[in-house]
């Protein structure tokens, strides 16, 4: 292939960029009622159920209009990408590929920066479609290898593109065709979310990702919506710039009548500005900035493909778990990690009176594959990084040779995925228990988890008995503490992943503040397999579960298939704000590395985390003093 005219292309274009910007003048954008689909159902004739129903999701989906997808090669469509969440097959790079399990929700949230201008490249019969950079921009399509040296020069464009985004002054690219084709590529999401839904079967979740970045950190959200009363297109960060901004177009898009929070993700890659005591101006955080914070945003996205942001090995030392699916850019930072945020949240409700990290965990996978919950280990033939960890050969990159922003060691896991626990499987229902926080985050499996606090649970009890004596006595994962005479006590049931590993065990993770603003936490083992009890100096004996690092197997004997225990917390001090939440490990099993190793002979020898324990985290539940 003559790579002559597409390296003039390159410098040509390379040019534009530095010479030029600007942007087309912003349309107004007001709240309108796309649902029409939803009007024609009578969700009268949906069961519910008030002991509640588990549903797994991912809210975390990007297709080919979201630019860096596309840039990775990625042509699944929105409607693809929902036939794909519901089970059905689909083709992705020339394969056939199919969920082993469907989902019973999905979200897709392609970036809303550069989606206008993902839909003119990508959409026949749009604006500058065959104009000479998207035209250049397509040609990633025409090179003769996945890793040809046209698809470099592609990623090279589309880093500019990214540095662009991301300056101060920052405005859309020279080639941008104006808020109209935004709001086309929007309607196309929206038009792909009423299409598949069918409440009591499959739920589908209009949201789109803000994707503020400064630098390399992740600063991004994903905006999802109760229904389909949405604005006319979603804000970018090149509208709003910073989060004051996000929750304030939140804010007057709610006044408008629409429902709709932000959840923040890879906060592991947020160079120390997930978690602080300051806004984005450095100021110290106020009331009113703390309020606003915690009415949008409910939820944090603990773990998907680039990291697992719970807790870092670098600072939770005594942790034995906490070096689980760890990745940063450099040096990792604790301000960024879930566990310390929850901890300095009860600090500043001290402080303020309000809680600005009151979040509920979820998991996701962020494929930019457009392949929602595919989140197996053993399925990482396809990956969700597009032709980063399409193949085998592709993953085994020390370095992506294309583009440092692209580079193999983020593609730490599969994914993640959500359980919300609802009434039923219908769009207000799983919204409502996302605003509620009855949800919790797997790293891709499916263990059942349940966790209430209260006091006078009845033990012993099974099923709906439980259940009853549990929402009876007490409250669910996400919620607050009710008064209570004594020491609060915790009812937590786990239950394996059918297809999955057996339990090991169940842990109380517990934080808390005292009445000078000192910062505590601890970690509990309150249940564990194989009948095994805590030694004395209150370590865990070992079971004896193992991987065999030749062919992968696991000990599948080793283990129990479900746990469940209730546990008083004897050191419970009610005049402090305190946090508890719950983590759910397997035993021991084989990783997507490892499993790359023993089928193609891929060497990850070097590699962290040949060994995995798979895990869930619950949402947690918080205790303030009466005082509030």
């Amino acid at each position: 292939m003559n790579s002559t005219p597409k390296l003039f292309g390159l410098f040509f274009i390379a040019g534009l960029f530095t010479a030029c910007g600007g942007s087309k003048k912003q349309i107004p954008n007001p709240v309108s009622d796309r649902a029409t689909l939803s009007k024609e159902i009578d969700l009268s004739s949906i069961q519910t159920n008030p002991n509640k129903n588990l549903y797994w999701g991912d809210l975390h989906v990007h297709t080919s209009l979201s630019f860096d997808a596309f840039f990775s090669g990625t042509l699944t469509s929105c409607d693809e990408a929902y036939e794909y969440a519901k089970g059905n097959e689909i083709e992705v790079f020339g394969r056939k590929v199919k969920l082993r399990k469907p989902l019973d929700f999905c979200a897709i949230t392609d970036h809303s920066e550069l989606m206008g201008e993902s839909y003119c490249v990508t959409t026949k019969g749009a604006p500058g479609y065959n104009s000479l950079p998207n035209q250049y921009f397509r040609s990633i399509f025409k090179t003769e290898s996945e890793l040809g040296v046209d698809t470099a020069k592609q990623w090279r464009i589309f880093s500019k593109i990214m540095n662009h985004a991301e300056e101060p002054s920052r405005t859309h690219p020279f080639f941008f065709q104006g808020y109209e084709t935004t709001a086309k590529a929007w309607e196309i999401t929206l038009d792909a979310a009423e299409k598949h839904y069918q409440p009591g079967t499959f739920t589908t979740l209009a949201g789109f990702e803000w994707t503020l970045a400064e630098g390399r950190s992740h600063l991004h959200r994903n905006v999802i919506f109760r229904d389909l009363v949405v604005p006319d297109y979603p804000v970018s960060s090149l509208e709003a710039r910073n989060e004051k901004e996000l929750w304030d177009w939140m804010q007057q898009t709610t006044n408008q009548g629409a429902k709709l929070l932000a959840i923040p993700h890879n906060t592991n890659l947020a160079e120390g500005s997930a978690f602080q005591a300051t806004d984005w101006e450095g100021k110290p955080i106020t009331r009113e900035y703390a309020q606003m914070r915690q009415e949008f945003e409910r939820l944090v996205e603990v773990h998907q493909v680039k990291g697992n942001s719970e807790v870092h090995a670098a600072f939770w030392k005594n942790d034995e778990f906490a070096g689980f699916e760890n990745h940063t850019f450099g040096d990792p930072n604790e301000h960024n990690y879930v566990r310390y945020g929850l901890k300095k949240g009860v600090q500043l409700q001290q402080e303020l009176g309000v809680n600005p990290f009151k979040l509920g965990m979820i998991g996701s996978t962020d494929t930019h594959t457009g392949t929602p919950g595919n989140t197996e280990e053993n399925d990482k033939e396809i990956g969700n990084k597009g032709i980063v960890d399409i193949d085998p050969i592709n993953r085994t990159y020390d370095k992506w040779p294309l583009d440092q922003t692209q580079r193999v060691d983020e593609v730490v896991n599969p994914g993640g995925l959500v359980a919300v626990w609802a009434d039923a499987n219908t769009r207000g229902h799983i919204y409502d228990a996302l605003q509620n926080r009855e949800v919790y985050a797997t790293s891709g499996n499916r263990i059942q988890v349940r966790f209430f606090g209260g006091s006078g649970f009845v033990n012993g009890l099974k099923d709906d008995a439980m259940l009853d004596d549990a929402y009876a006595k007490g409250v669910p994962m996400g919620s607050d503490l009710k008064p209570i005479n004594g020491k609060p006590q915790f009812l937590i049931w786990a239950k394996r992943d059918v297809d999955g590993a057996n339990l090991d065990r169940i842990q109380i993770i517990k934080g808390w503040c005292d009445t000078e603003g000192a910062m505590y936490e601890e970690t509990f083992d309150v249940a564990l397999s194989d009948a095994r009890v805590l030694n004395s100096n209150g370590s865990v004996p070992d079971n004896g579960a193992t991987v065999n690092l030749e062919t992968g197997e696991f000990s599948e004997d080793l283990g129990d298939e479900e746990l469940q225990v209730i546990w008083t917390d004897n050191d419970f001090n009610p005049e402090q704000y305190a946090f508890y939440y719950v983590r759910v490990l397997e035993i021991p099993t084989p990783s997507w590395r490892l499993l790359d190793q023993v089928r193609y002979g891929m060497d990850h020898s070097k590699s962290d985390g040949l060994i995995i324990q798979e895990r869930a985290w619950s949402s947690p539940i918080w205790h303030s003093p009466k005082k509030d």
